[in-house]
Parts: structure tokens; C-alpha cells; sequence
């Protein structure tokens, strides 16, 4: 039986789509293994939002070509969509295939795949939470961002009824928390003929979860957050109570620099009128730190604006210049030092909110999805609540086994920097 193994860089929709690989390739008679191990086949799906991103992709190429140099080593994703000729120069051993073909990969194995159309997952290889891609494509050009090159400008949303089967599976095969994501979620359903938002999505979706289940959002830009999506999420208590948002800056100068197409003000309205009709809601986001020209003062307003928000948690990306976007030539750049210090500075702003938004919920239950593995540092079984805290489980007196990967209310007893202590209640 041909060995495969996979190795994924980068966002829930990369990791979404090699479920998918993975799932064919075991319908079509393939093993699967992890990636460390000797495998015939090795497939790479890469990412290339950052200078990380790039290095940490060509290392797993470098990884699966070590391994075995007579392996097949097929590569994919945003990395080699940008650079398909280089990446080919540097590494000539590998095969490339492109993003629009990489779930078909079963067709690039074998001389005639007798596999159908379907291309929906029925589970989520070693996580407790199943990640839905219901999005492709971006539209929106920021002048960092590289995504509208590599994945596309054009819009292509997947049907409601076939992501409404997906999830009706994953629900069935023991998932209790499904994570929406898209490559720009927020623009679910512009592609389509008739109106249709996210909104209407989760419309639909709602009836088709337990009341044991839960449905989270991933990341959303403010701008384009539908209508009527506060209010849902204030009436289903299937929808988590939980905004990530891609707000990146909190200076208005540079945000027009990004091309955002909002003011601090205005983000700071929104996330008010959320919290007055969703009070336990929690807000974290994604946030850019040295864009070309980011100075002092525009430093400061962002730790401001961070701070009169309350984030309770923050993807902190320091930045990188991408080529083909227009933020590539832009000057002055900022020095890696004083990006390093200031990412350390609103490092340490997010961990003290978080404590604070914590603090409000001590001694309240919470619903938590407790994770089938540990935490590493201390080995309390541990989970996250519907508005995304952390929490170490370490009191109660049920046996935490039979409890793990589903959902069950915690009580916080106490509240640190970055997480919660919480007790079992049932």
C-alpha cells in the first residue's frame, strides 16, 4: 500500500483543504501517515502571508526530500502559486499543482480515479473542532496582502446544501464545535445570483446542529460583516459569542496605508453595538505591527485603541513585505528591532485584558469544549469557552475522560494572564 503523508502551513482554510486530500486519498486505498515518518508520497500544502510562512514551507520541502529522495514530493498551496518558477529552479525534484487542483488530488496519483465528486469531509484529523471552508477568493487588495494574487480576486462560494451535509456529518461522527472559515468569510454568498450572506448561511445551518453543538466564526473584516449577524448571534445560543477580527491597525493613518476601509471610531462603534446586544461576547483579532512609516505616535494610538476595545486575545504578526503588493516598495521601513519591541509591548497589553475580560466570569459556568489532549506545561485537561478563554481544568469531581470532546459547563474560579482555572460542574 503507497505510504502518504501531509504537512500543512498557514490558515484554517489550508488545513481545511488537506482534510480533504487526505480524506480521498484514503477512499482510494492510500495510507496515511504522519509526517515524520519514511512515506512513498509526501504532499506539502504551503502558505505565504509572511516571510515565515515562506521559510517554514520550503523547510518541510526540504523535510520530505531528506526523508526519502526517491519519494514523490508534490507541493501546493500559496507559496509555489506566487513563485511556481523558482520554487521548480530551487527545487526540480518536486511536483507543483496549483490551488484551483489540489483537492483532485487523487487524479494526480493515479492513472484512472475512480473517486465521484464529492469533496466534503467527514472528520478532522487530531482536533477536537472541525474547520469548514465555505469561501474562497478575496476581492478587497490591501497593500500588504498577497491573497487576491495567489488565491484569487474572484468570489466562489460552496452551496449552502452541500456545506449543510458536511456539517450534518461531522455533528454525526462526534464534532461538537464547527469552525466557519474562508479565505474572506465575511463575503460568503456575494458570488451568487440572488442575495445571500453568511447570515442566511447560518440560517440554515442552525437547524441542522444539536443543541449539544456549536457553531464558531472565524476571522471576519469588520467592514464586510453582513447584516443581520449581530442580531443572530444574540438570539442562537448555537452561534459562540465570539468576534476574531482582521482589524490590523489602530492608527488611522496607517490604516488608509493598508487600504482598510474603516476609521478607529468607526471599528470601536461596532464592536459597542455587539457587546450591548451580546454581553458575554469576546473579541479578539489579527493586528500588523511596523508597516512602512509606522511611527511612535501611530504605535501609541494602536496600544490606545487595543486597550479601549479590551481584545481579550491577539494574533500579533510583525510586518513582512510581500512582492507584487504595493506595500513591498513602501518607505520608511520600520527596523526589525523596534518591531520586536513593540510586538513584545502589545504582547504584554493583551495578556493583562485578557485577565481582566477573564476576571468578569469568575464564579459563572461557562461551556467548554474540553480537548482530547492535555496541557503541555501543567496536564490539566484543558478547553475553550463559546467566547474563546482559555480554560486549564484543574477541580471537579466527574471523570474528565468521558467528557472530552464534547461540551460541558466549567465554573472559572479564578483568572490569569492568557487563561482561566476552572472546576467541572457537569
Amino acid at each position: 500500500m503507497t505510504r502518504v503523508a501531509f504537512a500543512t502551513v498557514g490558515c484554517k482554510v489550508n488545513q481545511y483543504e488537506t482534510q480533504v486530500m487526505r480524506e480521498r486519498l484514503e477512499r482510494a486505498g492510500f495510507e496515511i501517515v504522519s509526517f515524520p515518518s519514511f512515506a512513498d508520497v509526501y504532499i506539502i500544502n504551503t502558505c505565504s502571508v509572511t516571510a515565515g510562512a515562506d521559510r517554514k514551507s520550503i523547510y518541510m520541502i526540504k523535510q520530505a526530500l531528506k526523508k526519502n529522495s526517491l519519494a514523490k514530493v508534490i507541493v501546493t498551496g500559496c507559496l509555489v502559486e506566487a513563485q511556481p518558477q523558482i520554487m521548480m529552479q530551487k527545487f526540480p525534484q518536486i511536483r507543483i499543482i496549483k490551488n484551483v487542483d489540489k483537492l483532485k488530488i487523487d487524479r494526480f496519483l493515479l492513472q484512472k480515479s475512480r473517486l465521484n465528486g464529492d469533496f466534503t469531509i467527514r472528520s478532522f484529523s487530531n482536533h477536537d473542532r472541525a474547520f469548514v471552508k465555505v469561501e474562497d477568493g478575496c476581492n478587497q487588495f490591501c497593500t500588504y496582502c498577497r491573497i487576491p494574487y495567489v488565491r484569487g480576486s474572484k468570489i466562489r462560494s460552496r452551496k449552502p446544501e452541500e456545506i449543510i451535509g458536511e456539517i450534518k456529518n461531522l455533528y454525526n461522527t462526534g464534532y461538537r464545535e464547527v469552525v466557519l472559515t474562508g479565505v474572506n468569510l465575511a463575503l460568503y454568498g456575494r458570488d451568487f445570483d440572488s442575495p445571500f450572506s453568511l447570515t442566511n448561511l447560518l440560517e440554515k445551518i442552525i437547524p441542522s446542529m444539536g443543541k449539544d453543538g456549536r457553531i464558531r466564526l472565524s476571522s471576519l473584516e469588520p467592514h464586510l460583516i453582513p447584516e443581520g449577524l449581530l442580531d443572530l448571534m444574540a438570539t442562537s445560543p448555537l452561534i459562540c459569542p465570539h468576534l476574531h477580527l482582521s482589524f490590523q491597525s489602530g492608527d488611522d493613518e496607517i490604516l488608509k496605508k493598508m487600504g482598510r476601509r474603516y476609521t478607529t471610531s468607526w471599528l470601536k462603534e461596532l464592536i459597542d453595538k455587539f457587546r450591548q446586544k451580546v454581553p458575554e461576547l469576546g473579541v479578539t483579532g489579527d493586528i500588523i505591527i511596523g508597516f512602512p512609516g509606522e511611527r511612535e505616535n501611530n504605535f501609541q494610538n494602536t496600544l490606545r485603541f487595543v486597550k479601549e476595545v479590551g481584545f481579550h486575545r491577539l494574533h500579533i504578526f510583525r510586518f513582512s513585505p510581500r512582492p507584487e503588493t504595493p506595500a513591498f516598495m513602501m518607505r520608511p521601513k520600520v527596523r526589525e528591532g523596534v518591531k520586536r519591541e513593540r510586538s513584545k509591548a502589545l504582547k504584554e497589553l493583551a495578556l493583562n485584558l485578557s485577565q481582566n475580560f477573564i476576571y468578569r466570569f469568575v464564579g459563572k459556568a461557562l461551556p467548554v469544549l474540553i480537548e482530547s489532549k492535555n496541557d503541555p506545561d501543567t496536564g490539566y485537561p484543558v478547553g475553550y469557552t463559546h467566547n474563546y478563554i482559555r480554560v486549564l481544568i484543574c477541580g471537579g469531581s466527574k471523570s474528565l475522560d468521558k467528557l472530552r470532546g464534547k461540551i460541558s459547563l466549567i465554573e472559572i474560579v479564578r483568572s490569569e494572564r492568557g487563561y482561566a482555572l476552572g472546576s467541572v460542574l457537569k
